[in-house]
């Protein structure tokens, strides 16, 4: 791949044209490019673009980026139509999380019809768990059917609780997955030893 100003030129004027593919491709080598960065204003615009190809190549760009000034582009992708796109934008949101996400993704984990999109949210919201929000998290996912996010339940109160948690952890030590019970009785013992 050539590294020169002439390159970076070639790859805004192709992020721009009509198809959807070159856009999308355009952005792709963007992200690879060692000077992309400088493209950063054609990242952010993508994030408006009509194709949802495109969009999503976007927030893979942010995440991996970690392009702070897409934060605000982002949120109204979270309400997208399509429900990869709004997966997409939840894991760019998890790369350049501030605290104030928390009740946005927390809806979504608990609203959205995609179990896709539910799972992405739990996966971002266990990466930005904190002590005011671990209890939150406790409650919902404890009673989660997904026996992984019953597990972190556990985590979080291994983590964050004080024993006033114990008799809701006695409920997961004979939860149906060894695992689950494993993270319960571990909390236990830890929150009970403190």
């Amino acid at each position: 791949m050539r590294e020169d100003a002439a390159t970076l030129e070639i790859l805004a004027s192709v992020a721009g044209v009509d198809d959807q593919f070159l856009r999308r491709t355009a952005l792709d080598v963007i992200r690879r490019h060692r000077h992309g960065r400088e493209l950063s204003a054609v990242v952010l615009s993508a994030l408006g673009d009509p194709s949802e190809y495109v969009v999503r190549t976007a927030c893979e760009v942010v995440e991996q980026w970690r392009l702070l000034e897409a934060h605000n582009l982002l949120l109204p992708l979270l309400a997208n139509v399509d429900a990869a796109t709004r997966q997409s934008a939840i894991r760019a949101l998890g790369a350049i999380w501030v605290d104030a996400d928390f009740p946005l993704v927390f809806r979504i984990y608990e609203e959205d019809f995609s179990t896709d999109v539910r799972r992405e949210a739990a996966w971002v919201l266990r990466q930005h768990v904190t002590a005011a929000c671990s209890r939150t998290l406790f409650d919902a996912f404890s009673a989660d059917e997904l026996a992984r996010h019953r597990l972190w339940a556990c985590e979080f109160a291994e983590n964050f609780s004080g024993p006033e948690i114990l008799p809701l952890l006695s409920r997961l030590c004979s939860d149906p997955d060894g695992h689950v019970r494993k993270a319960a009785g571990r909390a236990t013992k830890v929150i009970a030893s403190r």
